[in-house]
């Protein structure tokens, strides 16, 4: 009850004189954490680096929202998400990388139909583990979404994220399988470029604009649960100028993964990626192996890359709680004629409290190989990192 008068409260200050306000519910959590970090580039006059520091959101990022629904019809219901994120050891708005939006994580409107549910606005990728269709959480042993030693994103291309403009379809489940579909129109409604000193944004829908397309398939049957989703970037020609000197075609990805529980809890989760054409943000991703990966592999960093990733991984419940366990490997090589060659082991413990709080501790370590085929420099750059916090749901 208290949840229903305090979202009517916060949604008033958005639409004033709601008559529907009370179908609508605030939530939200908070994921602060401290981390040690040591790290080094592992190249002619590299030093390593620690750091110990309060992070935000190194399992969930730390977000509010709000969310209702309506029924129509016995058939036919109108429900919606509003989801803001915030840095719960800073206060600021927004995620780390993604600012200037009210709500950054999600704002879509949904239509629930004996067809199936359609999805209007910004929303999830089906290639991550947020959102309602997330299903990346399928295949990530760890949940380990903003560390930066390990973690299933450090071993895949796929942008584990959220995209603008987008029209998604959900079919209804048939013996155990459900069909996904997505595509946006621009990617990203704030990402300018410069063109002859002068600022310019891409139209939605046109070529000159980043476009994102993704299909995807889960099935479910007693302890198994299996998920494959293929995606394609396609680059624009404004969005995207560095795909034009790069010389690649559309970039995708395509996942293939699951998880089984046995009868005792032990659940055993793998995945396998491929992909070509991939754009990959070197500063987001390499994580304690930054240094090096910038020093060998110069300016363009990580760019646009092809190659594959592979993961094992299991939980187990243990001592009232879960230990989570994860071995990783991924091999790709970029248009600059630079490989990477990556891995990483980690482990993990959750416990939870309470159905609303729960403590966690994560720990691992990851080792980098970059060569630079036009130079003939190369290093091994590494780094571990421990990390534990207190993640409350509300």
């Amino acid at each position: 009850m208290k949840k229903s008068l305090i979202a009517m409260s916060v949604l008033g200050a958005f639409v004033a004189g709601s008559a529907t306000a009370a179908n609508v519910e605030i939530y939200g959590l908070i994921n602060p954490a401290l981390m040690f970090t040591s790290s080094n580039g592992d190249y002619d006059g590299a030093e390593t680096k620690n750091q110990f520091s309060m992070e935000e959101g190194k399992e969930f990022g730390s977000r509010w929202g709000l969310r209702g629904m309506e029924e129509i019809s016995p058939d036919f219901k109108v429900g919606f998400v509003l989801e803001s994120g915030f840095r719960s050891d800073t206060g600021a708005l927004g995620a780390a990388r993604d600012t200037g939006r009210i709500f950054d994580r999600e704002s879509h409107i949904d239509l629930h139909t004996k067809f199936g549910k359609f999805q209007f606005g910004r929303m999830p990728l089906f290639g991550s583990v947020l959102g309602a269709d997330g299903l990346f959480r399928a295949i990530d042993p760890l949940f380990a979404n903003y560390t930066f030693a390990f973690g299933s994103g450090s071993v895949t291309a796929s942008d584990w994220t959220r995209v603008d403009n987008a029209i998604s379809y959900v079919t209804p489940t048939f013996a155990g399988l459900t069909a996904y579909a997505m595509y946006s129109f621009k990617n990203d409604s704030k990402k300018t470029s410069t063109i002859d000193n002068e600022v310019v944004t891409g139209e939605e829908s046109k070529a000159e604009s980043d476009r994102y397309a993704s299909l995807a398939l889960r099935y479910q049957n007693g302890g198994l649960e299996s998920v494959l989703v293929a995606d394609m970037t396609m680059y624009g020609s404004i969005d995207s100028p560095a795909h034009e000197t790069a010389d690649v075609d559309n970039g995708f990805t395509v996942t293939l993964g699951g998880n089984y529980e046995f009868s005792n809890g032990f659940k055993l989760i793998a995945f396998a990626q491929y992909f070509k054409d991939q754009w990959l943000n070197t500063n987001a991703r390499a994580g304690v192996t930054l240094d090096g990966v910038s020093h060998i592999a110069g300016s363009a960093g990580y760019g646009f890359v092809d190659g594959y990733g592979v993961s094992l991984g299991a939980n187990y419940p243990l001592g009232g709680g879960t230990i989570k366990g994860q071995i990783a490997y991924r091999d790709m090589d970029n248009t600059m004629d630079v490989d990477f060659n990556r891995w990483f082991v980690a482990l993990g413990y959750d416990y939870p409290m309470s159905k609303r709080t729960s403590f966690f501790a994560m720990t691992g370590f990851t080792q980098e190989k970059v060569e630079n085929n036009r130079t003939n420099e190369e290093a091994t750059p590494y780094g571990f990192e421990f990390t534990a916090g207190i993640l409350h749901r509300f």
